[in-house]
């Protein structure tokens, strides 16, 4: 199902140009574990598609699940929704987002995130969410990334209300992942997001890898309805 469709779309050859241009920002982002997106994907993406894939990891089960697609939302409105820690649970899978160090929408935050997954047991992490300053000033605001690390902190980091929350579920083992932005002009975004994340418990780790990339899509259209709403964060 196409989900975003491109108001002005670009060729692939428009969309390539404009890859090859912001290129050399790529070694500039926060997020290193990121998979790189084949060359193969960018035709689909000029149609209006969300192209998705994986990433084998050596050594590691878990694969990388990355997404990329052209959303019909200027870069700055975006943005702001993937910060809105206060709306998520209003607009994504996530049926709590607690910061625990920080505030809401700043540029560093520690934040306690708890999905509820049926069937199986519900899950929760702990990740430190960095905004990267330096490739926002340096691009003049036209690239911009958002990327969350495992917390150092762990349990003694959770508030009451978390910690109450937390009893309901499994910490999962591991989560990296981020999102990284390219505005193409005419109110339109070029959106990458990836996700690198062990789940733990009896979940099979590459089933959970494959369920994760095929709910990209998604993630693109809540993200963008919340952008188009007005999200709490002005970034």
């Amino acid at each position: 199902m196409l989900l975003l469709a491109c108001a002005h779309a670009l060729t692939p050859e428009a969309l390539v140009a404009r890859v090859d241009e912001v290129a050399p920002l790529r070694a500039k982002r926060i997020g290193t574990e990121a998979p790189t997106i084949p060359a193969s994907a960018w035709e689909g993406v000029a149609s209006g598609t969300v192209v998705t894939g994986l990433e084998d990891v050596e050594g590691a089960k878990a694969r990388k699940v990355w997404g990329v697609g052209i959303v019909d939302v200027p870069i700055g409105a975006f943005f702001s929704a993937i910060n809105d820690d206060r709306n998520k649970p209003d607009y994504t899978k996530l049926s709590h987002v607690i910061v625990l160090e920080g505030q809401p929408c700043e540029v560093e935050r520690l934040v306690f995130q708890f999905m509820p997954i049926p069937i199986v047991s519900d899950r929760w992490w702990i990740i430190r969410q960095r905004i990267n300053t330096s490739l926002e000033t340096e691009s003049a605001g036209r690239v911009r990334e958002m990327a969350w690390f495992p917390a150092a902190e762990q349990t003694g980091a959770l508030t009451a209300e978390a910690s109450a929350v937390a009893e309901q579920g499994m910490q999962v083992t591991h989560t990296y992942g981020g999102w990284f932005l390219v505005d193409l002009g005419g109110g339109q975004t070029l959106v990458e997001f990836w996700s690198w994340s062990d789940p733990g418990g009896n979940i099979p780790v590459r089933m959970a890898s494959s369920f994760a990339a095929g709910g990209i899509e998604d993630t693109f259209g809540t993200m963008s309805d919340l952008a188009r709403k007005g999200p709490s964060c002005k970034l």
